[in-house]
């Protein structure tokens, strides 16, 4: 049978990248684990993997979605969110598999409703020490660069989120030693090159303090262009095996590597507390301050396309109450409480999942109720510790979102506080019991001019002579 000839036209925009779908991205792998943990093929992945495709009203009552076919309409004009994943365009049974979209696209949407700002990771208690560990906005430009050419500071190559080397903290032993018999070893020569340009730099910055200490030495011994010899390659190879911390600097700079984490951490923190603030900011500075050191740098933009908002200081402006003190807050299901099987109190925020807020009272266990023997401490938030069944949809709490995190295998990270009372009671109404300040008392004046009917407003009590004007 002969194939149905295509026009020209037709065959650019089948080759148009503009008018294709991207290839799907790789499946996230499944940690191995020793409980012999479940996992299901139907399950909401961490973050999506295939494109999410939606039509017109119009066009979705004739199923035609700008396919090579026209999709059932029994199984896509019933969903109340008609949006798709196409899993594969064309089987071998001429079929087009496709799927759902609407657990991504929705959760994009609430957490876009929130207006939640994405940070830097929050840096481990171990690697702090005396450096600045507050989280940032990820469009901050000292750290929202991916640039390494000339003019570009120490500070924000290190602090950049874009490496061509891995992580080797995030590595096994067989991937680190892939990675040293494929990548390293290939560039052993590169490297020999490397070192004698930066012997290069070390001699020509010799030379010049020499030539600040004595103003009589030979002219060709402080030509910083002299080329380098062997012998002092030689030598200068000998110093940086004896200095690793200059020598792991060189190493990270041509293999490109992301920093990682201080190892000597915790006994910088230990000796700091004995020894006088100079010393110890020392040695701080041997420490990286990129903000990805402990978690590792990020497959794609830490924002990851969630949001583009640099700071949560945004005024929520009531239409009846005013501005707020705080935003509206959000309405969290309790998904596993504190007695189920793992131990731990889990909350769904908007699609995603989150702990509880470290250290609120509102969701700490109280043993101050239940004092005596044998009784139970009862939690201040309802439905924290054990299953509720009689509530309808499960237990819910409301909470204020903060910030939230991309980690490098994904997910978000979301970090939420309690509510404040008087902001419940605003998004839920019940305002009654608040006591508004009485307004002014006005009283209505009515006269008859010439001109026709006329109305005055007056402050009760206040005429022509409290304000000075008669006679």
């Amino acid at each position: 049978m002969a194939s149905r000839s295509v026009s020209p036209g037709g065959a650019l925009l089948r080759a148009s990248r503009v008018f294709s779908i991207p290839a799907p991205l790789q499946r996230s792998a499944v940690e191995m684990s020793s409980t012999g943990g479940y996992t299901s093929d139907t399950s909401t992945l961490p973050h999506p993997i295939h494109m999410s495709i939606t039509t017109p009203q119009s066009s979705l009552a004739k199923g035609d979605w700008g396919l090579k076919r026209p999709l059932p309409l029994r199984s896509t004009t019933k969903s109340s969110t008609p949006v798709l994943r196409i899993q594969k365009m064309d089987t071998f049974e001429h079929i087009t598999e496709f799927g759902s979209a609407a657990d991504h696209t929705l959760s994009l949407q609430k957490f876009l409703e929130m207006g939640i700002p994405l940070t830097t990771p929050q840096l481990k208690e171990s690697t702090q020490s005396h450096l600045d560990s507050r989280a940032r906005s990820v469009f901050e430009d000292a750290i929202d660069t991916t640039g390494t050419g000339e003019g570009t500071g120490s500070t924000e190559i290190d602090a950049r989120w874009k490496f061509s080397g891995p992580w080797l903290a995030g590595q096994t032993q067989g991937e680190f030693n892939e990675y040293v018999q494929k990548e390293v070893r290939r560039r052993k020569q590169g490297f020999h090159e490397y070192l004698r340009g930066a012997c290069s730099v070390a001699l020509a910055k010799e030379r010049r303090e020499q030539r600040a200490s004595s103003e009589g030495a030979d002219e060709l011994e402080l030509n910083p262009q002299a080329e380098v010899t062997d012998e002092q390659l030689k030598d200068y190879v000998k110093s940086l095996r004896q200095d690793w911390t200059e020598l792991y600097r060189h190493i990270r700079t041509f293999l490109d590597l992301p920093p990682a984490s201080s190892v000597n951490a915790p006994t910088e923190i230990f000796n700091a507390m004995f020894e006088n603030i100079s010393t110890s900011l020392e040695k701080d500075s041997t420490v990286s301050t990129s903000p990805y050191r402990d978690s590792g740098p990020p497959k794609t933009h830490p924002s990851a396309g969630l949001a583009y908002s640099r700071t949560n200081s945004t005024l929520f402006n009531h239409p009846v109450f005013g501005p707020q003190s705080s935003k509206s807050p959000v309405q969290a299901r309790i998904i596993s409480p504190k007695g189920a099987l793992h131990g731990s109190t889990n909350l769904g925020v908007g699609g995603f999942v989150t702990g509880t807020p470290f250290n609120d009272e509102s969701f700490r266990v109280s043993s101050t109720r239940g004092r005596g023997r044998g009784a139970m401490p009862a939690p201040m938030v309802p439905g924290l510790v054990n299953i509720e069944p009689d509530k309808v949809g499960g237990s819910k709490v409301y909470v204020q979102p903060k910030s939230a995190t991309v980690n490098p295998q994904g997910s978000v990270i979301l970090r939420v506080v309690s509510a404040e009372t008087g902001a419940v009671d605003v998004k839920e109404g019940n305002t009654d019991h608040y006591k508004h300040p009485p307004p002014p008392a006005l009283s209505t004046g009515v006269r008859v001019s010439p001109r026709g009917l006329s109305r005055t407003l007056r402050r009760d009590g206040a005429g022509s002579r409290d304000f000075g004007l008669s006679n």
